[in-house]
């Protein structure tokens, strides 16, 4: 019963679509919050459904999937409201974005890889649509999300093919499948959440910062949700070992190093959250990897802490990200820019600062909110990884520790300034709050939740994860002193306890001291201070990009940044070191197709001939080996 209705109510936004926009938007309200109850339910009665129509279709659900599409049908649901008000008039727009959800919803309900290669195909599709239709748009951003989109197809359908050949089904069945092959799918899921190494093109950034905002909402938070469900997927069916582990903890923490590092220069409003977009995916892939680890080593309490933790960050992440887009698109609506810098005030709305504050200061990994707890989470387990003994493990997880506790830092920058700068000026009295900032500040509200009751949502899940583990996620909780039990999150490691924070416990005095100060320094005048440009040229205000300078300047290595002098005045260059590897590699490349171009593939009947030659001694060669 459950399968069809999710089917359905995905599906009918898409029809009413092409009739009209604002109906669209709204019928996908309801029925995308109609598919979170369900999920919701689904979770808590632990169904598990599998449809087994030919050996090339099925469908599957289980509470993984459960789980995940909660996160997800919540993002669609108050992005749908959201539109209502942002989306009036495109429907190659709400068609693009009904069709990409109901993808999104084969992607995750498939049983078998022709299904679950179909889904995510029209997703890349839908999302090539959601950029290209935009008024005004050249060729270049949407082509950019096309081919890489492809290129994920690719190399999962390279995956479905090895493991066809194993298995001998296309249906998804737990086998011990060639750990290379399996790899090669979940590089597909990579690009999707656009790490390494596919980071380094900057793909995801250019996509997210040319497409509409409701776009943006999905490619950053369901899209790469949906990538990460599918590495979880696939991981779970092939158990692979712990250097795989290692290897995408390695992935993880680049990532997310360079993501904090390019999201703090960024100046272009919808560019920053993307690259915050892959530092975040970068945590999560952390938490991906040190799961994998724990389980193969047998540490099955650190495995259930790790994967509680993976749950918490990705909802965290998929509220507060959808949230900070949708800061970023009410910004550049009201002023008509692209550049954080142009920004300087006067259409801020009440619900429109409290809504940018609470998303930003989540994405900044502040307690209690809940990017704040999944931040702890993620520390905390690599803290505990490098006291188990295993020496390889221990290095590793060091490493990427003290690259974590950096990228999260660096990414307090990225966050004060987006909302810093993009919520200047004097609120707007009287103004009538519409969907756009009432989602805006729903999604904030949603990270306070989560974040203060996380413990409540360890328990929520706390069955899902014994599955894997085979240890409920309640062993998790705790309490101490004034906290009772259950409302203490613990981690525990071979040795005996390790730590443990209360969020709610800790809301609730932030709260209190907070009231205290406001009470005590209501009546404080404030003062004008000497602006510091973060060492460029003296101006009246402090702008973004003088605020992020100091960054710029200390890693000049991670930058490339040049210092000039002109006419006496100082200036400064930068460039993006990705990129300029990028054209290094594409002119070698040029170079080698020039002289394979000349010496072998010149038309030249003696060489094809000769060529003919050696293809057919080396399959001789290969067959009788």
């Amino acid at each position: 019963m459950i399968l069809p209705l999710l089917l359905v109510a995905a599906f009918i936004p898409v029809l009413i679509s092409a009739f009209s926009v604002t109906n669209s938007y709204r019928a996908g309200t309801m029925l995308y919050s109609v598919i979170a109850a369900t999920s919701l339910y689904a979770l808590l009665a632990g169904t598990t459904a599998h449809v087994i129509v030919s050996s090339y279709l099925a469908f599957s659900i289980d509470p993984l999937f459960s789980a995940f599409l909660l996160i997800i049908s919540t993002v669609w649901a108050v992005t749908s409201f959201f539109s209502i008000e942002y989306d009036r008039k495109s429907r190659p727009n709400a068609l693009s974005f009904h069709l990409a959800i109901l993808a999104m919803m084969v992607v995750m309900i498939s049983g078998s890889f022709p299904l679950f290669l179909s889904g995510w195909e029209v997703m890349t599709i839908s999302g090539y649509l959601l950029i290209g239709y935009r008024k005004g748009m050249n060729s270049i951003p949407p082509y950019v999300f096309l081919v890489y989109g492809e290129l994920s197809t690719l190399l999962i359908m390279v995956m479905g093919a090895g493991m066809y050949f194993q298995s001998g089904t296309m249906i998804f069945t737990a086998e011990p499948y060639n750990q290379v092959i399996v790899f090669l799918g979940i590089m597909g899921f990579f690009i999707k959440m656009g790490v390494m190494p596919f980071q380094i093109t900057e793909w995801l950034p250019i996509a997210h910062g040319n497409a509409s905002t409701n776009g943006s909402v999905l490619f950053s938070a369901a899209m790469t949700t949906v990538a990460l469900y599918s590495v979880l997927r696939f991981i779970t069916i092939s158990d692979p070992g712990e250097v795989f582990g290692l290897l995408i903890m390695g992935i993880g923490a680049f990532s997310l190093l360079f993501g904090s590092i390019y999201s703090a220069s960024a100046e272009h409003v919808k560019m920053l959250p993307a690259y915050s977009t892959i530092e975040n995916s970068g945590a999560m892939l952390i938490f991906t990897g040190a799961f994998v680890v724990m389980d193969t080593l047998n540490q099955m309490q650190i495995a259930t802490f790790a994967l509680a933790g993976l749950l918490i960050f990705a909802f965290s992440h998929a509220l507060s990200k959808s949230g900070l887009f949708m800061f970023a698109g009410i910004m550049e609506e009201s002023t008509g820019a692209t550049e954080i810098k142009s920004y300087h005030g006067g259409n801020n709305s009440t619900f429109y600062g409290a809504g940018g504050f609470l998303n930003s200061v989540s994405l900044a990994g502040m307690l209690p909110l809940g990017g704040g707890v999944g931040e702890w989470m993620l520390l905390e387990t690599l803290f505990i990884m490098s006291i188990i003994g295993n020496s390889v493990t221990s290095l590793v997880s060091i490493i990427v520790g003290a690259t974590a506790a950096l990228g999260g830092g660096i990414s307090i920058i990225s966050m004060t300034k987006i909302f810093g700068f993009g919520s200047r000026g004097a609120h707007e009295k009287g103004r009538k709050e519409g969907p756009m900032r009432i989602s805006l500040l729903a999604m904030g509200a949603g990270v306070i939740l989560l974040g203060a009751f996380s413990t409540l949502y360890v328990a929520l899940v706390s069955n899902m994860i014994g599955g894997y583990t085979g240890i409920a996620a309640t062993t998790i909780l705790g309490g101490a002193l004034i906290v009772p039990h259950d409302f203490l999150l613990t981690s525990s490691s071979s040795t005996g306890p390790f730590g443990g924070i209360s969020p709610l416990f800790t809301a609730l005095f932030i709260t209190l001291f907070t009231g205290v100060l406001l009470l005590s320094f209501r009546g404080a005048s404030s003062r004008t201070v000497v602006n510091w440009n973060g060492g460029i040229e003296e101006e009246d205000k402090l702008h973004s990009f003088a605020y992020a300078n100091s960054l710029r300047l200390t890693m000049k290595r991670f930058y490339l940044t040049t210092e000039e002098r002109k006419a006496g005045k100082y200036s400064e260059r930068t460039f993006d070191a990705f990129w300029l590897v990028i054209i290094f590699l594409a002119r070698k490349t040029v170079a080698l197709s020039r002289i394979v171009g000349r010496w072998v593939m010149n038309s030249s009947l003696m060489a094809y001939v000769f060529y003919i030659m050696v293809a057919f001694f080396a399959v001789m060669i290969y067959i009788a080996i």
